[in-house]
C-alpha cells in the first residue's frame, strides 16, 4: 500500500511513529480495556495522533512541510475516502476529529459549536491523560448525542471510513 508514495509520505509516518516512540506512555497504550473502560483504543488513537503530531512538528520545525505535503497527497489518493463529497452529518464526531486534524486546510469539516469544543481539546492535548478524558469525553458525548452511529461490536459500518482496525469497545 506505501510503496511508491513518495517521500513525502515516507517523512510523514516515520515522523508520526517517531513521535509515538517519544510520547506515547508504553504503560498507558498497553493498558487493559478494563483499565480504559469508555475510552476505546481507536478514539484514543485519533486524540493521540493529534497530540504526538504536533509534538513532533514543534520539536523539528522541517517536518511540517513534508507533513503537510504527505496528507496532500493521502487526500488525493481518497486515503480518508472522498473527503470533497462527504455527508458529514452521517459521520462520527471521532471520525471528524481525526479528518481535520490530519488534513487541517485541506479539509473544510463542519462541526457543530458543541463538536468544535471537542475539535479545539483535542488539539490541545498535552498529556496521555488528557487523551484518555477527552475519549472518553467524545464517546460519552456521541452515545448520548448520535447513539445511531455507535455500531455494535463485530459490525462495521457501511460506506464509512474507518478509524483504525480496532473496534469501539466498551460502548
Amino acid at each position: 500500500m506505501w510503496k511508491d508514495m513518495g517521500k513525502d509520505v515516507y517523512d510523514l509516518l516515520v515522523g508520526h511513529e517517531v513521535s509515538h516512540a517519544l510520547h506515547t506512555p508504553f504503560e498507558g497504550w498497553h493498558d487493559s480495556p478494563e483499565k480504559l473502560a469508555g475510552a476505546p483504543r481507536s478514539y484514543l488513537n485519533v486524540v493521540e495522533d493529534a497530540r504526538i503530531e504536533r509534538f513532533i512538528q514543534d520539536l523539528y520545525p522541517g517536518l511540517v512541510g513534508p507533513m503537510s505535503r504527505g496528507y496532500k497527497v493521502l487526500k488525493a489518493d481518497d486515503f480518508f475516502g472522498d473527503v470533497d463529497s462527504m455527508d458529514w452529518s452521517e459521520l462520527k464526531l471521532i471520525d471528524k476529529i481525526n479528518i481535520k486534524a490530519k488534513l487541517g486546510h485541506l479539509a473544510d469539516v463542519p462541526f457543530t459549536p458543541e463538536e468544535q469544543v471537542f475539535f479545539d481539546r483535542a488539539m490541545k492535548t498535552q498529556t496521555f491523560a488528557d487523551v484518555v478524558q477527552l475519549s472518553k469525553d467524545i464517546l460519552a458525548f456521541t452515545k448520548e448525542n448520535h447513539p445511531e452511529q455507535l455500531q455494535p461490536e463485530g459490525e462495521p459500518p457501511q460506506d464509512m471510513p474507518q478509524v483504525n482496525e480496532d473496534q469501539e469497545d466498551d460502548l
